[in-house]
């Protein structure tokens, strides 16, 4: 069996808490592996989706978890990793001996993006730390880019939208 290129979530945008806009991700030729597509500037802060309706599919193929982070157990492979100590105001490490030593590293993933209200379609990148969530955020997908996406897109809270998130070494055709 084929492993799936992507996975597809129904989302609405919502406000965040604003970690995310403290926190500073490095640029494309600063990090070993990005992809010529990851952003040489990438704009702080991120666009807060809060997931409506996660894929049937989603505990097959992600893992069995707190939802969105079921994506840090790496079965549905990121297109690539960036460390901890790379990224500026990064508050998340191991706590000890017996926490994830991967905690706080993020993962990112492609995305095409369709705002479901203009038919609009753009790229971005979901943007995940590894265990950087608790309950509040166990539906919520962060979009990152080299710009705003809710100033270039017009999107507000409630903007209905549809995710497409690629698996490693897929993407937007």
């Amino acid at each position: 069996m084929a492993k799936q290129s992507y996975l597809e979530f129904n989302a609405v945008v919502q406000s965040g808490e604003g970690r995310f806009s403290r926190m500073v991700f490095p640029g494309r030729s600063s990090v070993d592996n990005a992809p010529e597509d990851w952003p040489e500037t990438v704009q702080r802060g991120s666009l807060n989706c809060k997931v409506t309706n996660f894929p049937a599919e989603f505990a097959a193929v992600a893992g069995r978890g707190d939802r969105i982070a079921a994506l840090d157990k790496g079965r549905f492979e990121p297109e690539f990793a960036i460390p901890r100590d790379q990224i500026k105001n990064n508050g998340l490490a191991p706590m000890g001996i017996f926490d994830n030593k991967k905690k706080g590293n993020a993962q990112a993933w492609r995305c095409q993006v369709m705002n479901l209200e203009t038919g609009e379609v753009f790229d971005a990148w979901h943007v995940r730390r590894i265990d950087g969530s608790y309950p509040k955020f166990h539906d919520t997908i962060e979009l990152m880019a080299d710009r705003k996406l809710r100033d270039a897109h017009q999107l507000k809270d409630g903007t209905k939208i549809k995710i497409k998130m690629f698996r490693k070494g897929q993407g937007p055709s």
